[in-house]
């Protein structure tokens, strides 16, 4: 089997699309190049597939995958770890250390992918439950996971998040995998490494990391982030806020008690304990009305899993928290279709939908089931930038737009009951004459409207045809006043259809 056909059957994903990253010159704020993901939409066959993957390993063309598949499944995941300072070698031998079968890839902007492998397709939501999971127990619980998506909206035009694949020019890649004691991997080693590590979908499920914890009774229904943090430890410079965070904790679990659960709970957790005046700081910020996790700060958002914190009796509760809104897709069409994830469901939105609040949330509740939390209008502003800073954009076919759509019907209209006469302009029919077609406005509204087009009302309409070499005209038809329309005459079709042979015999 050759290096791109290995590559194409272990990265396996969704048919129907791949993407492309066209960079630019300019620079995001935390440094990323700034440029455009571009989703095609068409179904590749095998072949197609692996001459894709030998033009990346070339170096020729950066490749994509989307990890979910068209029955929602998948037998690849990451945890796309976005911090440019973060060691990867040293992250290859933590991997090792807790005994968890992922291997880290070097990504195009010097984070990490950490990738885990299945030999069957498992059920997309089941490889980001635990790829969630990971994330949390190594302290990178606030980076994004492949799949995103549990569910693809294919039929409205989704083609889901792609991630860019390792190797991109094959051996001079930057892209590389680590072998478990930090060693960069070629190709061909980092698919021998990964046959290594693919798992069941057994082993997938009896996949955990579990804190080791010596009289845990009290962390009971807790966030899982502390339940890491207090089996690893806090680590320098963040004993306050951790304190704090385990404050709340006790306060909603141990109501009466949990100021002298917070003297215990910082003598025995934190190494070295607090002093008795950074304790007494901390209990007083806990007493306030507003007191609530701090779950954007560290160090508990390295080891957030806000899916199974929401479950816990002590977490943040199912109505705790802003959602997570993440991978904002435009399908390029007239007009545009947004897609959005709102905390792992897929939504479909038009674009005041996503401008307006109100729409937001009635939508998010017709689909979803839930009803995020308004914010001010300038941050929701923000939000929405920041999610179109990393847009990705699904080409579409002309004639799959609204405009495909309109073209197609005008021509029908035109083409397919003509007038024989100037005066059957009166009847509705269109009448061509010296390679241009007449026919009133009203008529051709009408037709569309039979047809279910109500996309372009009369203004936009009568903008269409003008873009088209159109204008208006008046004519005195028998005596009547009639104004309408003339655009360039369609080619009609002069040449008879190919029919098959039948056989007479099999009748």
């Amino acid at each position: 089997m050759s290096l791109q056909e290995e590559f194409a059957h272990r990265f396996a994903g969704l048919r129907h699309g791949h993407s492309v990253f066209t960079p630019t010159k300019e620079t995001r704020e935390d440094g990323k190049a700034k440029g455009k993901y571009v989703t095609i939409s068409k179904t590749l066959s095998q072949k197609e597939l692996e001459d894709i993957w030998l033009q990346h390993l070339k170096g020729e063309r950066g490749l994509g995958i989307v990890p979910i598949d068209e029955d929602n499944n998948c037998i690849w995941g990451s945890i796309d770890i976005d911090e440019f300072s973060v060691d990867l070698k040293g992250l290859a031998k933590k991997l090792k250390k807790f005994k968890l079968p992922l291997v880290v890839c070097r990504s195009k902007s010097g984070g990490a992918h950490l990738f885990l492998f299945v030999f069957d397709p498992v059920p997309a939501s089941t490889m980001q439950r635990k790829l969630r999971q990971v994330a949390s127990a190594i302290g990178f619980g606030q980076s994004e996971i492949f799949p995103k998506q549990t569910k693809l909206l294919l039929e409205r035009g989704d083609r889901g998040s792609s991630l860019n694949m390792p190797y991109f020019g094959g051996e001079n890649s930057t892209g590389y995998g680590f072998g478990p004691t930090g060693k960069v991997l070629s190709p061909k080693e980092f698919l021998e490494y990964v046959e290594t590590l693919v798992l069941t979908e057994e082993e997938l499920e009896k996949l955990e990391v579990t804190p080791i914890l010596e009289d845990a009774e009290w962390l009971d229904q807790a966030p899982p982030c502390l339940e890491h943090l207090i089996a690893q430890g806090f680590p320098k410079g963040m004993r306050n806020s951790g304190l704090f965070n385990v404050g709340v904790f006790l306060r909603k679990k141990f109501p009466d008690d949990w100021e002298s659960r917070v003297e215990q709970a910082n003598h025995k957790h934190f190494s070295p304990p607090l002093s008795a005046q950074e304790v007494l700081t901390v209990t007083k910020q806990v007493q306030k009305k507003d007191y609530f996790y701090k779950c954007n700060d560290q160090p508990i958002a390295g080891h957030c899993n806000s899916p199974l914190c929401r479950t816990r009796k002590f977490g943040i509760g199912a109505s705790g928290g802003t959602p997570l809104f993440s991978n904002l897709t435009k399908q390029n069409s007239d007009p545009p279709i947004w897609f959005l994830d709102v905390e792992g469901g897929r939504l479909e939105l038009e674009t005041e939908e996503l401008l307006n609040q109100n729409r937001f949330q009635r939508k998010c509740m017709d689909s979803l089931n839930i009803i995020p939390q308004k914010v001010r209008d300038n941050v929701w502003r923000q939000i929405i930038q920041q999610l179109l800073d990393t847009l990705t954009i699904i080409e579409v076919p002309k004639d799959a737009s609204t405009e495909g759509h309109f073209n197609e019907l005008l021509e029908t209209f035109c083409t397919e009951r003509p007038a024989r006469e100037r005066d059957e302009l009166l009847l509705g029919k269109p009448w061509s004459d010296k390679d241009r077609t007449y026919f009133r406005l009203g008529d051709l509204m009408d037709y569309l409207h039979r047809k279910n087009f109500r996309d372009y009302p009369r203004n936009k309409l009568t903008a269409k045809l003008r873009n088209m070499g159109g204008d208006s005209y008046f004519f005195n038809i028998k005596g009547k006043g009639a104004n309408v329309w003339h655009i360039p005459q369609f080619e009609a079709q002069t040449e008879s259809h190919d029919l098959p042979d039948f056989d007479d015999s099999v009748l």
